[in-house]
């Protein structure tokens, strides 16, 4: 009867909470606003927004455990909540920050981390008229990071010259999310009017859009899968139900796959991992998906 079953390499997929000594506590969280990820790291620290004046982060190698006290290092410069940060691929000791106050910051972490607070970026980037909300670095372009703002545009900066590449416009409503294809060469966006677009990074050209991508008014999340032409989007049904779609980012006149997941409230912040062709996504759910080829 093995033959009718499907290959895969994951039955079930769980975590199991750490001990306490393996923890890190008393971080007061900066996670009242925004859809984003509220925690990301490399492969040496993680980072987390903290509350408080000054947009302050906690920027934490994984060895360094334990209980986060008054005094503790931090990383503070922005004149606003921090929105999203990012780690630089390329450089583990670069972060780039985006905030309310308009700006994106890019700072250098210490080799050993946080020996005192930080208030200096080392480039500051201005260009958005309205908060930056999302930032996320080109996955094979050093240098190269993505924006997006509540001005409603989506920005490719060159950090290292401190200016702007090109401007992805042309929505007229809030940007809900944004994704580098594997290589870099394609952006998709998401957006309140539920749109998907898919944009040129080098000339800021819209290429291709698919209209009612989610007929639901919720949130909509986006990340492709891996070395291909897929494109899986996370969004909400009519009925506010939790919907994955998948598509080809080339033709995206259908969905290739749909699933409806279940009834509830959660926006759904989707992780591919492409070694595994595992799809997770974590709310509640975690669901095993095996790229299409």
């Amino acid at each position: 009867m093995s033959h009718f079953v499907r290959a895969s390499k994951f039955r079930h997929v769980y975590v199991e909470p750490c001990k306490s000594d393996g923890c890190y506590s008393n971080l007061k969280l900066s996670t009242a606003t925004g859809e984003q990820n509220y925690i990301k790291g490399n492969t040496k620290f993680f980072c987390v927004s903290l509350q408080g004046g000054g947009g302050p982060m906690f920027v934490c190698p994984y060895g360094k455990t334990g209980r986060f006290e008054a005094g503790t290092p931090i990383i503070s410069g922005h004149h606003g909540p921090v929105l999203d940060f990012d780690f630089n691929p390329f450089h583990e000791h670069l972060l780039a920050s985006a905030s309310d106050d308009t700006t994106l910051k890019v700072w250098g972490i210490p080799e050993n981390g946080l020996t005192e607070n930080i208030t200096e970026p080392l480039v500051d980037l201005h260009g958005h008229q309205r908060k930056a909300t999302l930032c996320k670095f080109h996955p094979t372009a050093n240098h190269v990071l993505g924006s997006a703002s509540g001005d409603f545009t989506v920005k490719v900066w060159d950090i290292e010259k401190g200016g702007e590449i090109a401007t992805l416009g042309g929505m007229d409503q809030l940007i809900q999310d944004f994704a580098w294809d594997h290589c870099g060469d394609v952006i998709a966006t998401s957006s309140k009017d539920k749109i998907i677009r898919i944009y040129d990074p080098r000339t800021g050209a819209e290429a291709l859009r698919k209209e009612n991508a989610h007929e639901g008014s919720k949130s909509c999340k986006l990340t492709f899968l891996g070395a291909n032409d897929k494109l899986a989007s996370i969004g909400f049904t009519r009925q506010s139900q939790r919907q994955l779609k998948v598509w080809d980012h080339r033709n995206m006149e259908k969905e290739l796959k749909r699933v409806d997941i279940d009834q509830a409230a959660g926006v759904i912040m989707p992780f591919f991992d492409p070694d595994s062709n595992l799809l997770s996504l974590p709310a509640r759910v975690m669901v095993t998906f095996v790229t299409m080829r």
